[in-house]
């Protein structure tokens, strides 16, 4: 049984290095002439998820006993995120060919 927690977990990770590096070869594509500054709020972005992360967990066990709280929290964030994606979808795809040349 813990040869399987190993493969999710290791399935896992594989997932979100992709959509890591997913999000920083987009980045040059959508903000030309903003990369450097979009790279930095992007990297300080997860950074700052990463910490709260842990903390809501952790306040989430120490004030009901579990980490359900915390995970629905994020589980909201998650939604709200790709609500808004999907209100830009179209904007964005009409915009980014103008910008980069690029066939999205």
């Amino acid at each position: 049984m813990g040869w399987l927690a190993v493969a999710l977990f290791s399935v896992g990770t594989l997932c979100l290095g992709m959509g890591n590096g997913a999000v920083f070869q987009l980045l040059p594509q959508r903000f030309r002439n903003e990369v450097g500054v979009m790279t930095g709020l992007v990297g300080f972005a997860g950074g700052l998820g990463g910490f709260f992360l842990a903390k809501a967990l952790a306040t989430s066990k120490g004030m009901t006993g579990g980490f359900m709280a915390g995970f629905l929290f994020f589980s909201v964030l998650a939604l709200l995120g790709v609500a808004g994606l999907t209100f830009v979808k179209t904007r964005w795809r009409t915009t980014w060919g103008a910008v980069s040349g690029a066939r999205i």
